[in-house]
């Protein structure tokens, strides 16, 4: 087929020939292709550029203690999966493979290093309103003014795997396909899903493998434009603990500083999005594409009502119609919330596939404009018991200051 993708820049795209429209997003990669010789660059189409360039920077801000979201939208066919997991050989494999062994190693590395950079009770006010640099390593132990402190760092992974059929929920990781529920928390926590299995990991092999089972109780099915189509849509989290214990010698007394940091590192594959015209699909088929329809159409309009600039001025209140469809619901940290999150708006470069490449990349031009507040998400506890010692050693500096100051002029009384 003639192609009608053409890549500008390395963050422009125009759809269309000549004449077509133009978007511009954060990054753009495709095949050689379709780039111009100003954009073509050896290489800035494999699985591992795709990871260093947009995803890398997420797996660090997890690390510091952000949560963290990926989507991959697009038409059926399009590499949605094959970008999120990717094939069976190394240089092949997705962005989540790529995240979990780049999480794991550094992790392991903080722990028998017995430090970790963000060690630290006292955050600055740039990282608590999540404006941190992004990419900074966090390995690197960070400097500790207290030389006879000892730092010990745990952490624990977990793995869950749902998958949203329709409007059911199911846990892919049980055995049982028992339907499950979502409960909402007040005060602007997230929606959780009752009942599904959280699966303590100890390497990045082991997830792989979970994940690879529940890969096999997904639904697929086959139509006019996937032989393998998926007809859900996956959510894949890992939920990372991570704890920092540092103790210190003051006094003859020995005091222990204890940081907890719980953060969530999302993959969203959202099923296909296309006209049913194109599928072929009849009976199930069918009704399974209206359902994947109506759950991108309720994404679509939380997105609209996030990114519409008019919407969102200064003292006016919008509302955002979450509770429209489970995936929404899921998905309300994601989007308006606080994680930070990288949409993968995947298209094909055929010219017959022109009106599905156009939607998906208009979807994809007013996700950009939705602004979430993430911040670190250290456990209540142990950094009000932080900001209360703190507190301790500033009134025991300054008790000592009115003694000396004290003692001093008694000095003088005595000499005068």
């Amino acid at each position: 087929n003639a192609r009608c993708v053409e890549i500008l820049h390395h963050n422009g795209i125009r759809i269309g020939g000549e004449q077509g429209a133009q978007f511009t997003f954060d990054f753009c990669i495709g095949s050689n292709n379709n780039c111009t010789a100003k954009a073509n660059t050896k290489n800035n189409n494999t699985q591992h550029y795709v990871y260093q360039t947009c995803v890398e920077p997420m797996t660090m801000s997890c690390l510091a203690g952000y949560n963290a979201t990926i989507f991959a939208y697009g038409q059926t066919g399009s590499g949605k999966t094959h970008t999120v997991l990717g094939g069976s050989t190394h240089d092949t494999e997705g962005i989540l493979p790529r995240a979990l062994r780049d999480l794991f190693a550094r992790l392991e590395q903080a722990r028998d290093n017995g430090t970790h950079n963000n060690c630290n009770s006292n955050h600055n006010s740039s990282e608590e309103k999540g404006e941190e640099k992004m990419g900074t390593n966090c390995n690197e132990p960070a400097p500790n003014q207290n030389h006879g402190a000892n730092s010990n760092f745990q952490f624990e992974v977990r793995l869950q795997f749902l998958e949203l059929y329709g409007e059911e929920v199911r846990d892919l990781l049980s055995s049982s396909m028992t339907k499950l529920s979502i409960r909402d928390y007040g005060n602007g926590g997230e929606p959780e899903v009752v009942g599904a299995s959280e699966v303590v990991v100890s390497s990045p092999e082991e997830a792989l493998l979970l994940l690879e089972r529940g890969s096999f109780r997904r639904v697929t099915g086959a139509t006019a434009m996937n032989s393998a189509s998926s007809r859900s849509h996956a959510i894949i989290s890992m939920l990372i603990e991570q704890q920092c214990s540092t103790s210190s010698n003051n006094e003859n007394e020995e005091e222990e500083d204890v940081e907890i940091k719980r953060s969530k590192f999302h993959f969203v594959d959202l099923a296909g999005s296309e006209r049913q015209k194109r599928t072929g699909a009849t009976g199930d088929r069918l009704k399974e594409g209206i359902d994947i329809n109506k759950g991108l159409l309720a994404l679509g309009n939380v997105i609209s009502a996030l990114g519409d600039p008019k919407k969102s001025q200064p003292g006016k209140k919008t509302f955002v119609p979450y509770r429209d469809s489970k995936l929404t619901r899921l998905l309300k940290g994601s989007l308006g919330g606080n994680h930070k999150t990288l949409m993968i708006a995947c298209i094909s470069p055929s010219a017959s596939n022109m009106d599905e490449s156009l939607c998906c990349l208009r979807y994809a031009n007013r996700a950009k404009n939705i602004q979430n507040n993430a911040v670190i998400n250290v456990d209540a506890g142990s950094r009000k018991l932080a900001e209360l010692r703190a507190q301790v050693q500033l009134l025991a500096k300054e008790c000592l200051r009115v003694r000396k100051i004290a003692g001093e002029e008694e000095v003088d009384e005595e000499n005068g």
